[in-house]
């Protein structure tokens, strides 16, 4: 689970060295772009195997990072205990290496947060947390 969320980070880092100079796009231009979806690919190939996807999404001038577990006897059992393992560490991660500060420093847009949030398979949402 760390090498994951370790890549998810360096993932995320990269998409800084990708940002193109110009105007200051809104959060929802940067989350449409192509490079932003490739490395949305990159994440979901990386957590492919225990059948979860992870889509991201912008609540205003948040990023948001949604976690859909699959229709499965044992993710349909997760709780905050299992989702916070999901979550805490690569908020944590990010928390720690100023991931809102180097947003605002690769694409000149300040965000009010980051946010994880984790839905089972019927969309109902059972877990989130966020760093601001």
């Amino acid at each position: 689970m760390k090498k994951r969320i370790f890549a998810l980070l360096t993932a995320v880092i990269m998409v800084f060295a990708l940002a193109a100079c110009g105007g200051t796009p809104t959060l929802d231009e940067i989350l449409s772009s192509d490079e932003w979806k490739q490395e949305e690919k990159t994440w979901n190939d990386s957590v492919a195997s225990t059948g979860m996807s992870i889509k991201t999404s912008a609540d205003g001038n948040t990023l948001v990072f949604e976690y859909h577990l699959p229709d499965d006897e044992a993710f349909n059992a997760f709780g905050d205990t299992e989702c916070a393992t999901i979550t805490d560490a690569f908020l944590g991660a990010l928390e720690t290496g100023d991931f809102l500060g180097m947003f605002k420093e690769g694409y000149g847009l300040k965000l009010d947060a980051v946010r994880c949030a984790v839905f089972k398979a019927d969309g109902t949402e059972i877990y989130r947390d966020e760093i601001k």
